[in-house]
């Protein structure tokens, strides 16, 4: 009896330590992305980087592309965007809860559309659907990252309900011109509600290339800051501001990190991708060149973009940007 009671103990010990620590958090699982293969046993880090692992108050070369520039994916693995129809994403907590479980440690464990099996949505940090905050893709028409820089990634397309569930569907506009060389680089965004747990920032990159593109297709906006602009009930703001919006081209929210963020809001206030920050649920349709208007404003508000080179966020810079851009 006794020795039944221990080995009891011992199995719900295995349960309760072991199960969180592979289900918890999310990212976007692909061939194509960097750092497709990397486990929290990987040598070349000190720390956990797998895929899901969230990013918060990291140095650049430690959230950017979530330091898995060395572990690039195959060239000939490529994430595909048709044109003016829907790009199917799998979100999960682990790889092994999407199409590609025979190449994860802990084998097949998927469950149908959930992103997180065997779990509840605290594990992706809501308590509802009614209280996610929504997830993007961005994209540079470039494929050669040792090129890219933060701000030239532009949002093309967002999913309000993201990340309910592991197939996640972005519409694609129908104006996306075509990748130079048949490759681009991309990549997934999300910031969860500050209610469930822990803030932080989830980004993770991969190859991709635009199909069925018109050979007409216009080009894109130069990207901006998103600016705050959505009714925010959770903070007494009953109405939304259409004029502080950035119309156009936006770019991904990059927060809470020791270095390079372009959103300074606080803790307890993050940046959503939602009609907070006037990003519209599906396509970017506003982010090309064919809207004066657009191209006007999107000129005017690139003098007031934050720095590249900031090391701090908090108060203090978001009272900074206030004021650059009061009046604006």
């Amino acid at each position: 009896m006794i020795y039944s009671v221990t080995r009891l103990f011992f199995i719900v010990v295995v349960v309760v330590v072991v199960v969180p620590s592979v289900s918890a958090h999310i990212a976007f699982w692909h061939p194509s992305m960097w750092g497709f293969n990397v486990t929290d046993k990987d040598p070349a880090y000190s720390y956990d980087n797998r895929p899901v692992v969230p990013l918060a108050r990291m140095t650049f070369d430690k959230w950017w592309f979530h330091n898995h520039l060395r572990y690039p994916p195959h060239p000939n693995d490529v994430f595909e965007l048709p044109a003016g129809k829907a790009a199917i994403a799998e979100l999960g907590c682990n790889k092994g809860a999407t199409t590609w479980w025979n190449s994860s440690e802990g084998g097949d464990v998927r469950q149908g559309d959930w992103p997180c099996p065997g779990s509840t949505s605290a594990q992706f940090h809501t308590t509802g659907i009614d209280d996610v905050k929504g997830c993007a893709l961005a994209i540079v028409y470039e494929s050669d990252v040792s090129k890219i820089k933060p701000e030239d990634f532009t949002v093309f397309s967002v999913n309000q309900t993201c990340v309910w569930h592991r197939f996640t569907a972005f519409q694609v506009p129908a104006d996306m011109p075509a990748c130079p060389g048949g490759k681009c680089t991309c990549a997934w965004f999300w910031i969860h509600s500050p209610d469930s747990g822990s803030e932080q920032m989830y980004m993770n990159a991969f190859q991709c290339t635009v199909a069925g593109s018109k050979h007409d297709a216009p080009a894109l906006m130069k990207p901006q800051v998103a600016r705050r602009c959505g009714a925010d009930p959770e903070h007494g703001i009953t109405h939304s501001t259409p004029s502080n919006c950035t119309h156009g081209a936006k770019q991904p929210l990059y927060w809470l990190q020791d270095e390079d963020n372009n959103m300074f809001e606080d803790y307890m206030g993050p940046p959503f991708y939602n009609d907070l920050y006037d990003f519209k649920d599906g396509a970017q349709n506003d982010i090309f060149m064919t809207n004066t208007k657009n191209a006007v404003q999107s000129q005017k508000r690139d003098m007031y973009q934050p720095s590249r080179f900031s090391r701090f966020w908090g108060n203090e810079l978001r009272a900074s940007r206030e004021a650059m851009t009061e009046g604006v």
